[in-house]
């Protein structure tokens, strides 16, 4: 055992688990953590310009690795500013370990300066918070927390360490057999998934809806030789376009946002939909009664109980990881093809968007058409590129005009829907993955939330490209008083910098498209760059997606 204070503790054990960036501000509190990371080559610290964006950049680390981002605030404002950063990680069910400073133990409930109740302000969204009561415990909890964000369903974990506790010296053990390749696998129950099987080698027209489960269980291979044996088309829940290759002859894209209605009506014809992975929650149905067909069986399996008949009744329930659930269905079910007629409806169904991808290119007016824009990347894009999206109106096309070629490519908003969050989360992503291209999609609005951390992106040399939709508005809110409110705008325009300059000013590298004629170039450009760039698209103020909460407003006149 090395002997060390518990602050030198903290960045040890990180270490020891794999962790080799902490992402946030340093803080006086922190200091003694951080001294003890001083001179590390195996743990680095990357310095934001908000505490949001570094647990933003955290939640992008821990979707597309697997293993958990950490990211580090002082007490009080530190910890306040990470709460929608966390909130994003916990709904969007990314692995995080959220470490704070806290006041000395003696001045704890004295409302001394910066003190705030850390445990009571992360439990709502966060898996566990655990504050650090003695100090020879501190490695321990560091590996717990790590443990219990990556097992079962993925999550944000909040450890709090009061200043004085940090100071102690302690013994640190050697901390091994915590990796997420070693985390324990549950499968369903046999008889469960006896009946399942039996409903699926019985359906004429079965359908796979999956969601992050799928990812998280690094089950992909599984679920495509399902959906080859059943000749079963495969959508996902909203946000979770990247659990299939979409070049796949049976995927048919997310139902939920950007589904085409041909696929929608596809959706609606199933008489079995296997749900696998997947909470079949809010952002994917708004728990309309109508989401399924008249008729359809479910068969939902999730990683928890309480997910599984939440929303919808089922024909059959089955808990488990869902690599194993896919297994033993694959197993049982044989190759029992679901024939001709079915397969030809999902060619029809690709077909159409096929025709529906094509036709985002003919939009030719100024200003740019959003669709367009979203084309002209789609073209030009790597293959092995990875997307971060940020809420809003002009984004959320993405969900009906790009494509992934593998799991991990595609960092929606989920479920927590802020804006703000697509930039960060895209500089987390080049620092999880530095060999990989990332692009990030944002509204204009959007990107000034956490528009400062370019800063960030020119020193640490994250270097992504941003596309700013810019329309000089808040497009979602815009959309609600165009189809509900007649047309009376109120709170919707807003001001902006040229962001080709912002981007200049800061050091990187700024491009300003007008005429839609010229953003393949430019985004061909922009991705041969070495160093973070910024496209400023001028994009139409009044072209957007329906809004999707017709159910939640009221029509006047």
């Amino acid at each position: 055992m090395a002997k060390m204070s518990a602050g030198y503790a903290v960045g040890e054990s990180l270490a020891q688990l794999g962790v080799r960036n902490v992402i946030g501000m340093a803080g006086s509190c922190l200091v003694e953590i951080l001294d003890g990371m001083y001179g590390r080559e195996d743990l680095g610290f990357v310095t934001v310009r908000h505490e949001q964006s570094g647990a933003l950049m955290a939640s992008a680390h821990g979707r597309l690795t697997g293993t958990p981002g950490v990211c580090m605030a002082t007490n009080g404002p530190g910890a306040t500013n990470l709460i929608t950063g966390v909130a994003h990680a916990k709904l969007a069910q990314s692995p995080v370990v959220v470490i704070t400073g806290a006041p000395m133990t003696k001045d704890m409930f004295y409302e001394s300066t910066q003190e705030i109740d850390h445990l009571a302000m992360f439990a709502p969204v966060v898996k566990r918070t655990i504050q650090v009561r003695k100090a020879e415990q501190t490695a321990n909890l560091v590996r717990e927390a790590y443990h219990t964000a990556i097992s079962g369903v993925p999550g944000p974990v909040h450890l709090d360490i009061p200043r004085d506790i940090m100071l102690e010296d302690v013994d640190v053990p050697r901390l091994n057999g915590h990796g997420s390749d070693e985390l324990p696998r549950a499968g369903a129950d046999p008889t469960r998934l006896a009946e399942a099987a039996e409903l699926l080698k019985k359906a004429a027209r079965p359908l796979i809806l999956a969601g992050g489960g799928v990812i998280w269980a690094e089950a992909t291979g599984d679920l495509i030789a399902l959906a080859e044996a059943l000749g079963a088309p495969i959508m996902t829940s909203t946000g979770r376009d990247d659990v299939v290759p979409t070049a796949h002859p049976l995927f048919l894209g997310s139902i939920g946002r950007g589904t085409i209605p041909e696929a929608g009506a596809l959706f609606k014809e199933a008489d079995v939909v296997l749900a696998v992975g997947t909470r079949l929650a809010h952002s994917t149905t708004f728990l309309r009664n109508t989401f399924l067909g008249e008729g359809t069986k479910l068969i939902h399996a999730a990683h928890e109980q309480k997910n599984v008949e939440r929303h919808y009744p089922a024909e059959v329930g089955l808990i488990g990881d869902s690599g194993l659930v896919l297994q033993g269905l694959l197993a049982l079910t044989g190759d029992k093809n679901s024939g001709p007629d079915w397969r030809r409806r999902v060619d029809e169904v690709r077909a159409a968007q096929g025709a529906h991808r094509e036709k985002g290119l003919t939009y030719g007016a100024k200003p740019i058409d959003p669709r367009r824009a979203q084309m002209a990347l789609a073209k030009v894009i790597p293959q092995n590129a990875i997307i971060t999206l940020d809420a809003g109106s002009a984004a959320g096309y993405v969900y009906e005009y790009h494509q992934f070629d593998r799991p991990r490519s595609f960092l929606a908003p989920q479920d927590l829907a802020a804006i703000g969050i697509g930039y960060p989360l895209g500089l987390g992503a080049k620092l999880a993955c530095p060999d990989r291209p990332v692009v990030t999609i944002s509204g204009d609005g959007a990107f000034l939330f956490n528009g400062a951390e370019l800063e960030t992106a020119v020193r640490e040399k994250l270097n992504t490209v941003t596309i700013i939709l810019n329309n000089h508005n808040l497009g979602s809110e815009r959309a609600y008083q165009s189809h509900f409110y007649n047309e009376r705008y109120i709170g919707d325009a807003i001001g902006n910098p040229r962001f080709d300059d912002y981007a200049r000013a800061f050091g990187a590298v700024g491009y300003r498209v007008e005429d839609p004629s010229e953003l393949e170039d430019v985004y061909a450009e922009a991705l041969k760059q070495n160093k973070p760039v910024l496209v400023d698209v001028i994009v139409d103020a009044d072209i957007y997606p329906e809004p999707r909460r017709k159910d939640a407003v009221k029509q006047r006149g």
